[in-house]
């Protein structure tokens, strides 16, 4: 085990420790975020073998040590990769999320498990970046779990990236892996359940996040803000502006209007995005084409995948030795098997 392996391995025993203390339900905080630091508390073996191979990658990209480095923990929701962040001693640990219920309710976990966060950053990318730039912060890393499927616009996103002093790296791991079959016949069936019948509201239920049916919700915002078109067309346009979400929605929908050019928006057959916030659900996200928009002789781009973590089931960890014997066989960027992916940028110095 190496000396990075050590430091990680410290930090998610330090925070597992502090997260089993507490007591979720007596926490000042929104019952969405109660829900899922349950979750976490209660599935801490499941999770924080995520969170190390994810910081394995963050080390390895880092160009200083640890303790001289920035870290941002970017849609960071209810906080455990900040807090791992802070164990591990990073210089300066930056929380970012665009839900403000999420920012109030990590400062109250931070304080409750006694780890100080250096700052706080409620907002989309635009006021991040304003933030970084006004504030004078040299970031060194940017960091997220679950978060790049959600982002409405990932090309816009990294270009916007690139406006940030380098250098810097970035490590976004993600479930949403389509490369592999079986994740991948998963996620379509989130997607028709959004775009078609919606989902159930309960406690801990986000209030950001849509419910309904997003195809409903796209016919509600054309039938409102266009007054003269039947039924039948109002259903063909909120069919083909399928992915997107706001102003887009209305923009597209006056382009189709005036020029009868009527096709889908969305290409792939099933990804959707709440049309009220822009946020995907699940996206599968054409890799190669992504790859190329981000990667120029300054920037490089590369997609990981992760091993199966073990149990104390034995009869679960046989074929996950094998499957992760067949990726190391295929190498760290054959997504063909991997539960999630990372991707990994270096933002070298111009």
């Amino acid at each position: 085990m190496n000396n990075s392996e050590v430091l990680i391995d410290k930090a998610i025993h330090g925070l597992s420790k502090k997260i089993r203390l507490l007591d979720c339900e007596d926490l000042l905080i929104s019952d969405y975020n109660k829900r899922y630091l349950k979750e976490y508390k209660d599935n801490l073996d499941f999770f924080m073998p995520l969170y190390k191979t994810l910081l394995k990658k963050v080390i390895q990209n880092l160009q200083k040590p640890i303790s001289e480095s920035s870290f941002v923990d970017y849609g960071g929701g209810c906080g455990i990769l900040t807090f791992l962040a802070v164990e591990l001693g990073f210089k300066r640990v930056i929380y970012n999320d665009i839900y403000e219920v999420s920012t109030e309710d990590v400062k109250v976990i931070s304080s409750a498990i006694g780890l100080k966060v250096d700052d706080f950053i409620t907002g989309d990318i635009e006021q991040f970046i304003n933030t970084i730039k006004s504030n004078n912060i040299k970031i060194d890393h940017i960091c997220s779990f679950d978060v790049l499927e959600h982002i409405y616009n990932l090309e816009d996103w990294f270009k916007k990236i690139k406006e940030i002093q380098r250098p810097f790296s970035l490590c976004f791991m993600t479930s949403a892996n389509s490369s592999n079959p079986y994740i991948n016949y998963k996620l379509k069936k989130i997607h028709r359940q959004a775009e078609f019948m919606g989902s159930k509201r309960k406690k801990g239920w986000k209030e950001r996040d849509s419910n309904l049916p997003f195809l409903k919700i796209r016919e509600k915002i054309i039938s409102e803000n266009f007054k003269n078109i039947n039924t039948e067309k109002i259903n063909l346009l909120a069919k083909n502006t399928r992915g997107l979400f706001g102003e887009d929605i209305l923009q597209e929908v006056a382009y189709q209007l005036k020029t009868s050019d009527f096709r889908s928006i969305e290409k792939h057959p099933t990804n959707t995005c709440d049309p009220l916030t822009g946020n995907w659900a699940e996206h599968i996200i054409d890799l190669k084409p992504l790859k190329n928009s981000i990667k120029d002789i300054n920037t490089t781009v590369k997609f990981t995948n992760s091993f199966y973590s073990y149990s104390n089931n034995k009869i679960l960890n046989f074929p996950k030795k094998i499957i992760n014997f067949g990726m190391q066989v295929l190498g760290k960027e054959n997504l063909f098997l991997s539960p999630s992916y990372t991707l990994e940028i270096q933002f070298k110095d111009k």
